[in-house]
C-alpha cells in the first residue's frame, strides 16, 4: 500500500498541476466513510469476522494514503511553479532584454558623433577698432576668420566718424553703420579667401583706412 500511494505521489508530481485528483480521493475516502457508518448502524456484529475487518482497515488505509499523496503531490507541483516564475520574475533579466538597460547613455567620448549635428560649421567673430585718437587708420591692419558666418563687432572711441565695411572686389557684403565714440555691428557670410575692410566716409579709404580679412579653412 505505502508503495502504491509512493507511485501515486510521483505519477501526480509529473502531472500538470491540477486539484482534481485530490477532490476525487476526498470524495472516494468520504463516500467509504459513509458506508463504513452506515454498515456499524445496521450490522450490529459489523465487519462480521476478522479477515473482513483486516480487509476494512486496509482499505481505509490505502484511501487515506491516496488522499493524502494527491493533495502532497499537487501542492509540491504548484510550490515549484510558483517558485520558478518569481525567479523568472526578479532575478534573471539579462543586460540584452533589459529595457532600461538599453536606455543607458554611452559614456562620454566614446559615442560617435550624433547624425545631423553640426561638425565645424565655421563662422567667428571678428573685432575691428578705430584709432582713438581720430587719425584715419584703423588699429588692426589684418584679421582672419573662419568660413561661415561671420560676426563684425566695430569700436570707434573717437569722435571722427567711421564705419567698417566688407568687400570682395567691387562687391560690398555689409557693413556698419557710421559711428563716432560708440560701437556697432554687423555680419557677414564668408567663404575661403582674401576680403577688404575699409572705412567708407569719403578720403578715409584713399587715406590708408582699410585692411585685409583672410578667410582660411579650418
Amino acid at each position: 500500500m505505502r508503495a502504491a500511494a509512493d507511485s501515486l505521489v510521483t505519477v501526480l508530481a509529473a502531472s500538470e498541476p491540477s486539484k482534481v485528483p485530490f477532490y476525487v480521493a476526498g470524495a472516494v475516502l468520504a463516500a467509504w466513510a459513509v458506508l463504513l457508518a452506515f454498515g456499524g448502524m445496521r450490522m450490529p456484529d459489523f465487519p462480521g469476522s476478522p479477515a473482513a475487518a483486516r480487509a476494512i482497515m486496509g482499505i481505509s488505509a490505502l484511501l487515506v494514503g491516496i488522499t493524502l499523496a494527491s493533495a502532497v503531490g499537487t501542492a509540491s507541483k504548484h510550490h515549484s511553479e510558483a517558485h520558478a516564475e518569481g525567479a523568472a520574475q526578479q532575478g534573471h533579466a539579462t543586460p540584452e532584454n533589459d529595457p532600461q538597460r538599453g536606455h543607458e547613455p554611452e559614456p562620454a567620448g566614446t559615442g560617435k558623433p550624433q547624425e545631423g549635428a553640426a561638425q565645424g560649421s565655421g563662422g567667428a567673430t571678428i573685432e575691428i577698432a578705430a584709432d582713438p585718437g581720430g587719425q584715419l587708420r584703423f588699429e588692426q591692419a589684418s584679421v582672419t576668420a573662419r568660413p561661415g558666418k561671420v560676426a563684425v563687432r566695430f569700436d570707434n572711441p573717437s569722435e571722427t566718424p567711421h564705419d567698417v565695411t566688407i568687400a570682395r572686389g567691387t562687391q560690398v557684403l555689409g557693413k556698419t553703420k557710421v559711428i563716432s565714440g560708440a560701437k556697432d555691428a554687423t555680419s557677414v557670410v564668408l567663404e575661403p579667401g582674401s576680403y577688404v575692410f575699409y572705412c567708407s566716409v569719403p578720403g578715409h579709404r584713399e587715406a590708408g583706412m582699410e585692411g585685409v580679412v583672410s578667410v582660411q579653412q579650418p
